[in-house]
């Protein structure tokens, strides 16, 4: 768990250097940086902006409706609250961090395995 712990600070290391793709003159309200990083598998990253919705996320639309449900904060999201997971361990460090309709955003998890992220982040961490 100290390896994926790492793992979650190096992500935010690495969100704090990277920059945002090129945006039209009008700026989206919100724009989020979106990591996961699968422990054995590979690292997706997507640009998610909301007001309006777009970004290299793929499912932006549905992604920034579940962000405003829950006012911009990725910890009270909580999809699927009644799906069973199975107890396999197969962790996925998440990170979303930028702004959300001028508040800082800076959230980092550790889920025990992509059944238990979907359930609980949705379409926003479905990269």
């Amino acid at each position: 768990m100290m390896r994926a712990m790492g793992t979650v600070v190096l992500c935010g290391a690495f969100m704090l250097g990277a920059s945002s793709p090129a945006t039209a003159a009008n700026d989206p309200k919100a724009q989020l940086k979106i990591l996961d990083a699968a422990k054995g598998g590979a690292t997706k990253t997507a640009w998610l902006h909301c007001g309006p919705a777009g970004g290299t996320h793929p499912h932006a639309r549905e992604a920034c409706r579940l962000l405003r449900a829950v006012h911009g904060k990725p910890d009270a999201l909580n999809v699927k609250p009644q799906t069973m997971c199975t107890h396999d361990v197969a962790p996925h460090a998440v990170v979303i961090a930028g702004r959300w309709f001028g508040q800082d955003v800076s959230w980092a998890k550790v889920f025990s395995n992509a059944c238990a992220l979907k359930a609980a982040t949705g379409a926003v961490l479905a990269l």
